[in-house]
């Protein structure tokens, strides 16, 4: 849960701090006045009491905004500085000198002590503010219990003491003014908070956002995780904060995704890209992440904010239909126009080595499949499919052209080799029966294979290996006669 506070002033309570503050002004006014006249002692503690009044609602607010501590004990301190303060008015002149002195000293490290230092704000400014505003009003307080002390033990006539309670009030307004240029703009989200804190509203929004929400501070530590982070990850709030995201580094993302992450977050940029992360549990997933750095309101970056989404059985189906897009059903060898692709652009760029095309059938498949049915003459197809996998299995490309017609491309090759190549595949299919036929049943095949140049012209190529691959087919006709 995010328990950081961090959070803005609001409008509630800055129009409420420049309502006491005015209250204050009138009140100080109003006692300048009656020392200026003359007016009785008692009219002098009344606007007095009426100045620490104000103070008490300026300490209130103040409170409002730094402390996280109980509201009631906040408020307690509050009834207590009022009344204490009500007592010496009316009391005072039957009090002690010391005693009077002593209770508005307790009053004034009540309010210190209820103070939460540990409170933190999106920017050091605001918290800076904050504070100078709060001390500002404790250097008054004590001025204006000097004042009371004076008023009561003595004839009051040090008017710059009254002054400097003035300039110090004129600072408040100085500090109050800053407060609000830190509002934020939005009047709607400032109504929203003003009703439950920022906190609160962030862990509502994150914790029912079906993604997955991960806050990390600028040392990349994480600090927030929701719900959706621990139900897929399998890892628990305690071991993910204060951990990096690399705890779900599976060493299958390419470096260069963190790379450009690293960039742009640099650049004050959001990212958009995918990793391929690791579970508690050893299972690989992959994520799609936005990821952007979120700045206080001075501007400085505080959080990186991940929003990402499991895209691990969608990029398996998108794989799938790849994979079938570009490889025979039945075989799984490579599609023509797919095949084609991949020749040409294999030869754009290894133009230097040698590049050959070899095209073969199976000899007496039309007889297979008009005697032994169209499901022998599939398994006949995978069979043949499955050696040519088996011998032709590096610097090259096998494709199924249609019906029995198959293609192989290979490069960086001798022409012995290739020749090798082919006798290996006699050989294996020779070793191999056929027993949904017979077996005693071999399967054969015959071949034409062109070497090809540069620049390349695959319909030329295809015709002089078809040319070649019915000669080669003749020749074994008459043979057998």
């Amino acid at each position: 849960m995010i328990n950081t506070h961090k959070r803005n002033i609001l409008r509630k309570d800055y129009i409420a701090l420049n309502v006491a503050l005015y209250i204050d002004a009138f009140a100080t006014m109003l006692f300048i006045f009656s020392v200026y006249f003359d007016a009785p002692t008692y009219f002098h503690l009344i606007f007095e009491y009426l100045i620490f009044v104000s103070m008490g609602i300026l300490f209130l607010i103040i409170m409002r905004i730094l402390s996280s501590k109980s509201e009631k004990r906040i408020i307690a301190t509050f009834s207590i500085g009022i009344i204490g303060v009500g007592l010496i008015m009316i009391f005072g002149t039957k009090m002690d000198k010391v005693l009077a002195q002593s209770l508005l000293l307790v009053i004034l490290l009540s309010r210190i002590l209820i103070v939460d230092f540990r409170k933190v704000y999106p920017s050091k400014y605001i918290k800076s503010t904050v504070y100078l505003l709060f001390i500002t009003e404790t250097v008054r307080f004590i001025t204006e219990g000097f004042i009371t002390s004076d008023l009561l033990y003595h004839t009051f006539t040090d008017t710059w003491v009254s002054a400097f309670s003035f300039i110090l009030r004129a600072l408040s307004m100085v500090f109050i003014i800053i407060l609000h240029d830190q509002l934020s703009i939005n009047k709607n989200l400032a109504k929203t908070l003003d009703i439950q804190s920022s906190a609160k509203l962030l862990n509502q929004v994150f914790d029912q956002n079906p993604n997955v929400v991960i806050l990390t501070n600028m040392k990349r530590q994480i600090i927030y995780a929701n719900k959706q982070t621990i139900n897929l990850t399998g890892y628990s709030e305690e071991e993910l904060i204060g951990s990096t995201p690399s705890l779900l580094k599976s060493g299958l993302t390419p470096r260069k995704t963190y790379d450009e992450l690293e960039k742009a977050l640099r650049a004050g940029e959001s990212w958009v890209g995918e990793f391929i992360n690791r579970k508690k549990n050893g299972e690989i997933f992959t994520e799609l992440s936005k990821i952007m750095t979120l700045k206080g309101v001075n501007g400085k970056p505080m959080f990186h904010l991940a929003i990402k989404n499991d895209i691990t059985k969608e990029k398996a189906y998108l794989q799938e239909l790849e994979y079938r897009s570009n490889h025979d059903d039945l075989t799984g060898l490579l599609r023509r126009q797919v095949f084609i692709q991949k020749l040409e652009s294999n030869m754009g760029i290894n133009h230097e080595h040698n590049h050959y095309f070899i095209l073969m059938d199976i000899d007496e498949f039309k007889f297979i499949n008009d005697n032994y049915g169209h499901l022998i003459g599939d398994d006949i197809l995978i069979e043949f499919s499955s050696a040519l996998k088996e011998v032709f299995d590096i610097r090259s490309y096998i494709c199924r052209f249609g019906g029995d017609e198959f293609a192989v491309y290979l490069h960086d090759y001798e022409p012995e080799q290739v020749k090798l190549l082919i006798e290996r595949l006699y050989q294996i299919l020779s070793n191999h029966p056929i027993e949904s036929i017979s077996n005693e049943y071999r399967l054969r095949f015959s071949y034409g294979f062109t070497k090809i140049e540069i620049p390349v012209d695959f319909s030329k190529v295809y015709e002089n290996s078809d040319k070649n691959l019915y000669e080669h087919k003749a020749t074994k006709n008459n043979l057998r006669r």
